[in-house]
């Protein structure tokens, strides 16, 4: 077992697309995967794009000081694809190392960290290829490496498989929504779909559509009520979320900072069981429900903070309301009526008086039910995956020697 820089390990290619044979167009994102290019390609010429093929590396090294992190990832796909020509491309050609398992160093924190420390003044903090290239890997033998990836790649499939459930089981409890609320396809006391099964329909003026015998149609602010009210805060540290820190009912990432470091507009503290909803382009789908206890949490002004107020609706057949196609788009085309860089929606504009369709008492209660149950599976696939991933992350740790900074001073040391 030895220490290799990864120049030796490693040769940088720039095969260009020249043929044209390659049409995918991937990023690399800070988490170190690949993603399709949100990039405009409309009249760029994509034949001056580098290609990338399978168990070869792409890296982008211009913004690794900005962002403490180097966006690094190696291909495992079947086809060739193309990324930008800012980009680095490396394939391995030594025969002491494997491809996943050299990713796998990539991905650990003191990786990155090493990376940083190496970064220059700029703004961004580029990285220099040279000092790429000096950064040493740890090679024990193929043995050793293939037992490692065997290690890592089980606990990864494992989240994967856990990330795909939850999916499934939230697309189908979005799917039963709009089944009982929007088709009126609920149950009926056969067990029957409701209204293609000739349930009584009435019409209602407010909504101006033909609803369920027996519902109601009243505010939305009758059930919830947005928090806004400042904080003071006691605790040295805390953690903040901004509208980009949530999509899709997925916290993405969030920051320990002490209340002097915390922006301006963060003045909302948040708790158990609150909706986060951000104002701005409610068609970009950052939302959340928030499941965990958040004494310590503090989110942006931008982010709208709702609350049950009352029992009469359940809190996940609200938070369904609120995501649903339906109800996004109608806060879409109110927010681009008005004027503004960045046009928002409010609470007492277009949630406290919205109409909202409340189903009968069984009803509610058995779609609550339903919810509740779903979303304990749920829950419990994320918490087994936030072990897996504090598992994961500590074979990635376990590679190598800890690589020990002093942030402050840039100082760097080594401990066995």
């Amino acid at each position: 077992m030895s220490y290799k820089k990864l120049g030796d390990l490693v040769k940088f290619i720039s095969k260009k697309n020249i043929e044209g044979t390659a049409t995918i167009l991937y990023g690399i994102n800070i988490d170190k995967f690949f993603m399709p290019s949100v990039a405009n390609t409309i009249g760029v010429d994509l034949k001056k794009y580098k290609v990338v093929t399978k168990h070869q590396f792409a890296c982008n090294r211009m913004h690794v000081g900005r962002d403490e992190r180097l966006p690094i990832s190696m291909s495992t796909h079947d086809y060739d694809f193309i990324v930008s020509p800012a980009y680095d491309v490396f394939e391995i050609t030594s025969k002491d190392v494997l491809p996943e398992y050299l990713m796998m160093w990539f991905s650990r924190k003191e990786f990155d960290r090493q990376c940083w420390f190496y970064t220059d003044a700029d703004v961004r903090g580029g990285l220099s290829l040279d000092a790429l290239k000096s950064i040493e890997i740890l090679i024990p033998s193929i043995e050793k490496q293939r037992e490692l990836v065997k290690q890592y790649h089980t606990i990864s499939d494992k989240i994967k498989v856990n990330e795909q459930i939850c999916e499934k089981l939230e697309t189908t409890a979005q799917t039963l929504y709009k089944h009982w609320f929007v088709d009126f396809e609920f149950p009926n006391e056969d067990g029957k779909p409701y209204k293609s099964s000739g349930g009584e329909m009435v019409f209602n003026e407010e909504l101006a559509k033909e609803i369920p015998e027996g519902w109601e149609v009243g505010d939305l602010g009758n059930y919830i009520e947005s928090f806004s009210k400042s904080h003071t805060f006691k605790k040295n540290k805390l953690i903040f979320f901004n509208t980009s820190d949530i999509l899709n009912g997925e916290f993405l990432h969030s920051d320990y900072m002490s209340v002097a470091d915390m922006p301006g507009q963060a003045k909302k503290s948040i708790k158990k069981d609150d909706i986060l909803y951000s104002e701005i382009r409610p068609n970009n789908r950052r939302f959340a429900l928030v499941r965990f206890e958040a004494d310590d949490y503090i989110v942006s002004t931008k982010l709208m903070v709702l609350r049950k107020t009352n029992n009469v609706i359940g809190l996940y057949r609200l938070y369904y309301y609120l995501i649903s196609d339906e109800t996004i788009k109608d806060f879409q085309d109110s927010a681009e009526g008005r004027s503004g860089t960045f046009p928002q929606i409010t609470f007492e504009e277009d949630l406290k008086y919205r109409k909202f369709l409340k189903a009968n008492d069984l009803v509610e209660s058995q779609i609550e039910k339903i919810f509740s149950v779903t979303y304990r599976k749920v829950y419990n696939l994320k918490d087994q995956n936030v072990k897996l991933t504090q598992f994961r992350n500590l074979l990635l740790s376990r590679l190598g020697r800890k690589w020990v900074l002093n942030t402050k001073t840039k100082t760097e040391n080594f401990k066995n």
